[in-house]
């Protein structure tokens, strides 16, 4: 007597059922503070982009709060199986006070210099501050603008220059379209200065840069949840230390194919995930700037994923697929388990 194992009804086996392709779409998900991002079930890839938060500018206030602007705080994804990502904070910007010497004010782009060192930005993140010049040095108090991510702070434009003297512009952040449109975020924060009310502040850097400022001049902040630097504040408080630098932009980490990251680099790869699994997000908060009649604080941050869309084999009915079949989803990437 023989035996039938299976037939095209299914039998013990089952029937040779056509394989269904499902799709998960396109998740994108801004966190303008900390959270936790819940990956979706098919997601395997992420792409990022991963601002901290801008630098303090730098001041000459009513005394003693003589001010050196606060670095702004990392931005970071961080969970299995992946290697933690940060974005550094930005730079402080310096000030115009003889002491305490605060020496350079490094981060994820340089906070301006004033009366000391320009800060100097991070690799992949962002770009250094621009320098400043004391009156007896250059005849005028100046200050350099806060670095960018897409560009250097400018530096004290003096007497001898046809812009001058002036201090110096913050400098330009970067574009992205993760989201699906293009938006510049993590500009440097414009110096300020005080010289007989008369020489001119530097404007913040396009991104979310602050402008600087000074009793004739309103100084402003770096934007929230851009990563921009605070505007440098000056009073007429003591000659020849009135001024304060821009703060510098946060680091700036992109991984979106095509664009950049911070300091002129690519953008860096995607990230391997797994889906359906929790990872943790941290904003950095903007650094605290220097007592003025407006915020001089650094912008804070921002971090945006976006999981690309994923067509995958779907569960349909209980049967078997042919080999040719699963050869050929294979090949293209769409098969799983």
């Amino acid at each position: 007597m023989s035996t039938k194992y299976f037939d095209s009804n299914g039998g013990i086996i089952g029937p040779d059922n056509e394989p269904t392709t499902t799709t998960q779409n396109e998740i994108i998900t801004t966190f303008n503070s900390s959270g936790t991002l819940t990956t979706g079930a098919a997601t395997t890839s992420l792409q990022y982009l991963i601002i901290a938060g801008g630098g303090g500018g730098g001041g000459h206030p009513v005394a003693p709060t003589f001010t050196v602007g606060s670095r702004g705080g990392d931005s970071s994804i961080a969970g299995t199986p992946i290697t933690t990502v940060t974005s550094t904070g930005g730079g402080g910007g310096d000030t115009g006070y003889f002491t305490p010497n605060p020496g350079t004010q490094p981060g994820g782009s340089g906070g301006g210099g004033g009366r000391f060192a320009t800060g100097s930005g991070t690799a992949g993140q962002g770009h250094d501050g621009g320098t400043g010049i004391r009156a007896n040095q250059g005849g005028t108090d100046l200050s350099g603008g806060g670095g960018g991510a897409g560009a250097e702070g400018q530096d004290h434009q003096p007497h001898t220059t046809p812009t001058g003297p002036k201090s110096g512009d913050g400098g330009a952040g970067v574009a992205s379209s993760i989201t699906g449109s293009s938006v510049t975020r993590a500009g440097g924060g414009g110096g300020g200065m005080y010289y007989f009310g008369t020489t001119t502040v530097g404007s913040g850097g396009a991104g979310g840069g602050g402008n600087g400022g000074n009793p004739a001049n309103t100084v402003s902040g770096g934007a929230t949840n851009t990563g921009g630097g605070g505007g440098g504040w000056a009073s007429n408080v003591t000659a020849f230390q009135d001024f304060g630098a821009g703060g510098g932009a946060g680091g700036y980490r992109c991984s979106v194919p095509g664009e950049s990251s911070g300091g002129g680099a690519s953008a860096e790869s995607p990230l391997t995930v797994v889906g359906g699994t929790n990872y943790t997000i941290t904003v950095g908060a903007g650094g605290a700037g220097a007592a003025a009649p407006a915020s001089t604080n650094g912008g804070s941050g921002v971090v945006i994923t976006k999981e690309p869309a994923v067509s995958f084999i779907g569960d349909s009915q209980p049967g078997v697929w042919t080999l040719n079949e699963v050869y050929d989803f294979v090949k293209a990437g769409t098969w799983t388990n």
